[in-house]
């Protein structure tokens, strides 16, 4: 036979590499909605990364990586070595964030957002990485489980976080799935992945520890449920069951301690292997005990054993080539094996940073990922009792096994009878119905082990919000697959809309009922609540009706997906508010004292000052010049641990400046002009003022003040960090939620230490957490809280406050704010003082505001008594006016007083939310101002959120109003203190206009608390939260100007400070009170200071928390001295302003 040539040019060559044209056969519906997820899952995590300020701890990464990333050196290792390079100290965790992040400076630069980047790409590969576990969960869970892990709150904003635990849950996800991928297909790809996911996670953070503990328990007990009968597994975690509860018992009968070391407690150790024990022993019930570990383990060893060998050796190159920073600290590599678990449990559990009561986690997983928190429960309640059958998942892929022959990842059922002996080829019962078990004893063993865990921050948060999304998934997946939607009665819909009303309805009574309270209007939000309720019991017979229709478990079924709908769209809300809308202002208890947006402002406008300093100073190593600039740094107190040392973040963000000084506490109590002298710029020459000098409030005492004030302006007053009011744990009486910290069983041991002084019966009982949610009398501030995130009253946030201090001479470089108003201080005895302490007539408990009427008569508002007392021009009390409540006449917590030339009287009634007046002799003539909301304690306030817009839109909503004035035109003149701005009425309470809203800038306001008017209509408001002055002129058209002629500032005056200073004009001159120094300060109208006088004492020249200040006819002024309950006269002399080296701003 002949055999035929063909010419090699008459064939078309096959396509191939980039020739190969694009075939879109593998592009399905599920693919592309999960292409789509990636995308949004990128936006999510990268969009404003950079925006809020690192965080004191992400700071301290940044700043490590930054070091790793120039080679500064100077690493202090565990034990104490110093090295050169990065190396391990388990005080800052594993090295794999200093290397992700080392490489992200590397390629990006180094900024906020490049050291959250590793982070942020981190949670986005967790998102993708979902997709492997539709063997498991199924298409639709699979895309579920990525939606959850990509936008619920936690895991979502510590994965836009500089801190180990962004990395760490997605680590925890490559173990859960290389585990079960490979014990399922036998893939080595899967062993590898698994052994990467644990070489990373041993790298990464101490965390593997408890992850261990839990991962290794539930295999143990697996594997000795295949090797072992039945019964000898259930005595045995019976035994372990029953023994901890005896161990418990005899803690809360107090027959022991529970001390097992100084640092370990014996109660929290035998909780968790209770909750281990009790899982196996209720798992045990309900899987199938066909072997499924052990053939697959022992096929391993026989069979695969050099995939695990290989396996073994990344693991161990990933740990050795990070722990010894790529080979150039090896000692480092043995502190790995050991050192995290001896430091933290040596001292960390112990320590017990952030000092969380036992329910922490049960408050922020209700609170951030109820959804996913009570979807768990459900689904943990579901398997535990009654069972997943083992089938095949109707929406397994299909994926090649280890012989490269196509087979599915759910294999096909095999006893074990059938495969005599191991192969690769395992065929036995796949792991798909085990996983949700795993799933349900993960999220439990998680809760309580970080509920025991000593540390209880908000970012392990994510390591239970991790396992309870993926078991939602689950149980959302398999919701929705019971339920045939093609075949549903049309009136299924019903179930949903009825369930939505029914959830509507209960929310709408619970504000109702929260609301109840003597009177026609409480008996209204009764009758409405009562209403709800029968229309809740109507609801519930439509669905009953319905579900006879449709059958019981379709109803069940909508009704648990029409409820997780509404959760998922408040979990949503939730993670806008935390993530995007206000990442750092710890309304939040999921922020944790977090640096304030003010850092990077002061920071920006020190660059600039520096800047402008050097510009010709520019060098290869400072291109920009400024870098060379001293800035002296308040380190804290070294006899506190350093408190109040401003180091973090401000390390990090002045990395680039060379001559960072460093000043403590003792340093700054002590100083003189001189303490502030540094080394100019160049080096050479006469030593000069450090140009920026940073304190700390705790360092900043009168002698610190006053010598910097010798050449300084202080720039910024301004809080370091700040965070939630989490509430005092000794004070079970106190607001915020630590009032029940020591609500558990065997706690008098404890409360002894902690509190002394908190006697045995006052501690809370151990159900006291969760009666709470049944108390109505906190219910609409927990309405307020959910929606808006409004604090209650009196919770506010608090911080470690500083104050940043430039340089006279370069005070003006940039927009430096007004200089601050001084005065010549001088010893001033009062010449007459009257005003006693107590509740009957004429006397004074917390006195406020003051005024003084035609005749010379004294009016003061007596706040606490919620009344006014008319003293005569001796001090003798003549009248009293008015009683507590909300009726004509009546008020809540008076403060700002004024009358005008016909002698009536104006009262800001401040917790009425409205402005009172009254005729000379007190009868009440009219009343103005809304308040909407109830702020508790019936406190009503009416909110704008001080934007300009919604000021204008609601021109008499007071919220707290604290000032009131009167001119000669008629004009009343309402310090609207929290929605920031002065509202002008007629003195019949008719609106005219307004100006101010909330801001820093000219004519705008922070908390003013204070207004007054001259004879020449001048106005003058006290900016108290922006720590000045503000004097308006009159302008043509007969309005004051919204922009002030003058601007000053007031030393003493401070943000989130609540001790209401007041201010009055007269005659050319400004009186403000300084209650923060128990001083007060006399200027001109435009700023320039005459005298201080005042000082902290009780005696005739000294006073304590000045507030009312009100000048009288004869030139005198007369001072509330609130602190000693006292009215006191003073007759100022005759001064004159000196020429001021700086004018204020005109």
């Amino acid at each position: 036979m002949a055999i035929l040539s063909r010419d090699p040019r008459s064939v078309a060559a096959a396509p191939g590499g980039l020739d190969r044209p694009l075939s879109l056969a593998w592009l399905s519906v599920d693919v592309l909605l999960f292409a789509l997820l990636i995308v949004a899952s990128i936006i999510a995590h990268l969009y404003g990364l950079g925006r809020m300020a690192l965080h004191h701890d992400e700071s301290i990464h940044a700043w490590m990586s930054w070091k790793f990333y120039t080679g500064a050196g100077g690493f202090v290792c565990w034990g104490g070595r110093v090295s050169a390079t990065y190396c391990y100290d388990p005080v800052y965790h594993g090295p794999s964030l200093y290397v992700l992040t080392l490489f992200s400076y590397f390629l990006f630069g180094d900024g906020d957002l490049q050291a959250r980047l590793p982070q942020a790409l981190a949670g986005i590969a967790m998102v993708a990485s979902a997709w492997m576990l539709r063997p498991y969960l199924g298409a639709r869970g699979a895309l579920l489980a990525g939606v959850l892990l990509a936008f619920t709150p936690t895991l979502l904003y510590y994965t836009r976080f500089a801190r180990h635990d962004g990395l760490m849950v997605l680590w925890t996800l490559w173990i859960v799935i290389g585990f079960f991928r490979y014990i399922d297909t036998a893939q080595p790809r899967y062993l590898y992945l698994l052994a990467v996911g644990i070489a990373l996670a041993l790298a990464t953070h101490e965390l593997y520890y408890i992850l261990g503990f839990i991962f290794g328990w539930f295999l143990i007990i697996r594997v000795l449920y295949e090797l072992l009968p039945r019964r000898t597994m259930t005595i045995a975690l019976g035994t372990i069951a029953v023994v901890t509860v005896l161990i418990e018992l005899s803690i809360i009968s107090g027959l022991w301690y529970g001390r097992l070391t100084p640092t370990l407690r014996a109660d929290g150790i035998s909780l968790l292997f209770f909750t281990v024990a009790s899982g196996g022993l209720i798992m045990s019930r309900v899987w199938d005990q066909t072997p499924l570990f052990v053939p697959r383990l022992v096929a391993l060893w026989r069979e695969q054993r050099a995939h695990l060998w290989i396996a073994l050796g990344v693991l161990a190159a990933i740990f050795v080539v990070l722990y010894s920073t790529f080979f150039a600290d090896m000692q480092s590599v043995f502190a790995g094996l050991y050192a995290g678990l001896a430091y933290w449990l040596g001292s960390q559990q112990e320590y017990a940073r952030g000092d969380q009561p036992w329910y922490y986690y049960l408050m922020l997983m209700s609170l951030y990922e109820p959804l996913a928190f009570f979807g768990g429960l459900a689904a943990t309640v579901y398997l535990f009792t009654r069972g997943v059958r083992l089938r095949h998942h109707p929406q397994a892929v299909d994926e090649p096994s280890s012989d490269g022959v196509e087979t599915p990842d759910t294999p096909p059922r095999a006893s074990v009878e059938s495969a005599p002996e191991m192969h690769t080829s395992f065929a036995g019962r796949p792991a798909t119905a085990l996983f949700p078990l795993f799933l349900a004893f993960w999220f439990l063993c998680s809760f309580v082990a970080f509920s025991w865990a000593g540390e209880k921050m908000p970012w392990l948060n994510s390591h239970i919000a991790l396992p309870a999304n993926l078991l939602l998934a689950w149980a959302l997946a398999r919701l929705g697959a019971s339920l045939n939607w093609r075949e549903l009665d049309r009136r299924a819909w019903l179930v949903p809309a009825a369930v939505f009303l029914i959830v509507t309805a209960i929310a709408v009574a619970f504000w109702r009922f929260g609301q109840m309270s003597a009177g026609q209007q409480g008996q209204a939000n009764l009758l409405q609540g009562i209403l709800l309720l029968g229309l809740i019991g109507g609801l519930i017979y439509l669905i009953v009706v319905v579900a006879q229709r449709i059958g019981a478990r379709a109803t069940l079924a909508l009704g648990a997906l029409t409820v997780a709908a509404l959760m998922g769209a408040y979990t949503l809300r939730a993670t806008w508010l935390v993530v995007y809308d206000h990442p750092d202002t710890p309304v939040e208890p999921l922020i944790y004292t977090q640096s304030t947006p003010d850092i990077p402002l002061i920071v920006a406008q020190i660059r600039d000052l520096a800047i402008s300093q050097t510009r010709n100073a520019r060098s290869v190593n400072d291109p920009t010049g400024g870098l060379s600039m001293p800035i002296i740094m308040d380190t804290g107190d070294p006899a506190q641990d350093g408190e109040g040392s401003l180091a973090w973040p401000y390390q990090w963000y002045l990395r680039d400046f060379k001559r960072i000084e460093l000043r403590n506490s003792d340093a700054f109590r002590a100083a003189t002009p001189e303490t502030f002298l540094v080394d100019p710029p160049q080096g050479a020459g006469e030593r000069i003022p450090a140009p920026v000098v940073m304190v700390s409030r705790v360092s900043l005492n009168e002698t610190a003040r006053q010598a910097l004030e010798n050449d300084y302006v202080r720039l910024y007053d301004t809080k370091l960090n700040w965070w939630f009011p989490e509430g005092n744990k000794c004070d079970p009486q106190s607001p915020g939620y630590k009032r029940f910290y020591f609500a558990y069983p065997g706690s008098l041991g404890d409360v002894s230490k902690a509190c002394p002084t908190l006697q045995p019966q006052d501690v809370p009982p151990v159900w006291a957490p969760l009666l709470w949610m049944f108390d109505s009398s906190h219910w609409e501030n927990t309405r307020r809280y959910l929606l808006y995130r409004d604090l209650p009253q009196p919770l506010r946030l608090d911080g470690r406050e500083m104050s940043v201090w430039v340089r006279r001479d370069l005070a003006r470089v940039g927009d430096a704010p007004a200089v601050a108003a001084t005065g010549s201080i001088i010893r001033l005895v009062a010449t007459d003082i009257f005003g006693e302490f107590g509740n009957a007539p004429g006397q004074l408990v917390q006195p406020r505001g003051i005024a003084i009427d035609p005749q010379g008569n004294i009016i003061v508002s007596d706040s606490a008594n919620h009344r006014l007392i008319v003293f005569d021009p001796s001090g003798t009390p003549i009248r009293t006016i008015g009683s507590f409540g909300s009726g004509d006449g009546q008020f809540y917590e008076p403060r700002g007083v004024a009358v005008d030339a016909q002698g009536n009287i104006y009262v800001a009634d401040t917790w009425n939310a409205r402005i009172v007046k009254l005729d000379p002799q007190g009868t009440f003539l009219a009343s103005w101002g809304v308040g909407r909301d109830d702020f508790g304690d019936g406190r009503r306030a009416s909110p704008t959120g001080g934007t300009q817009d919604a000021n204008l839109a609601r021109p008499l909503d007071l919220f707290g109003p604290r000032g009131v004035a009167v001119d000669a035109d008629g004009n009343v003149y309402i310090a609207d203190t929290g929605n920031k701005r002065i509202v002008v009425t007629d003195t019949d309470g008719n609106y005219r206009y307004q100006w101010g809203y909330d801001g820093s800038a000219s004519g705008q306001f922070n908390e003013p608390t204070g207004v007054a008017v001259d004879e020449n209509g001048t106005v003058f408001v006290a900016d108290t939260w922006n720590s000045r002055v503000q004097a308006f002129a009159r302008a043509d058209n007969g309005q004051v100007s919204p922009l002030p002629y003058a601007i000053w500032r007031v030393p003493g005056w401070q943000p989130q400070t609540y001790d209401d200073p007041f201010i009055a004009a007269q005659g050319g001159r400004v009186l403000v009170s300084v209650p923060a120094r128990n001083t007060l300060l006399l200027t001109d109208d435009s700023g320039a200071g005459l005298i201080s006088w005042g000082g902290t004492g009780s005696d005739a020249a000294s006073v304590n928390l000045p507030c009312g200040v009100a000048f009288a006819s004869d030139g005198s002024v007369l001072v509330v001295d609130r602190g000693n309950v006292r009215i006191m006269r003073f007759s100022l002399p005759n001064v004159a302003p000196s020429a001021p080296t700086d004018a204020p701003l005109r």
